[in-house]
């Protein structure tokens, strides 16, 4: 693994996960294009603020996922489901001729590999690139 980590905060994800995405489209569909505009901000904001920081992914490679939760109450495939709008944010984070990632085909995303653990005090999304 890299040292670069990106971290994003569980919380903010949390009306992201499949079954609550799923739920906002059936109820209205501006609703749900809404929800997936603010994830993608979301995302897009905290990459931005990577490429700022010096924080880069060398491209291609297989992104590591380690979910720190706050409880049990949602399932880890309700969580991945957020990766949709991560990597959407990903390729939107723009900023003085740079871009953190072209495009999350499959040129340049190799895989995905993920763990969940239990952290109430601390919860995170961390984020690696591993080659």
């Amino acid at each position: 693994m890299t040292k670069n980590k990106i971290t994003l905060d569980v919380e903010m994800l949390r009306s992201l996960t499949l079954n609550k995405y799923i739920d906002t489209e059936r109820r209205n569909r501006y609703a749900g294009a809404k929800l997936k505009r603010f994830g993608t901000n979301y995302a897009r904001n905290v990459f931005l603020q990577a490429l700022v920081d010096g924080i880069t992914f060398e491209w291609p490679c297989k992104l590591k996922f380690d979910w720190y939760l706050p409880d049990r109450r949602i399932d880890p495939d309700n969580w991945s489901f957020t990766r949709k709008f991560i990597l959407d944010g990903m390729q939107t984070a723009k900023t003085r001729g740079r871009v953190f990632l072209q495009n999350d085909n499959m040129q340049n995303i190799k895989g995905f590999d993920e763990d969940f653990y239990l952290d109430k005090s601390n919860p995170r999304l961390e984020i690696y690139a591993i080659r």
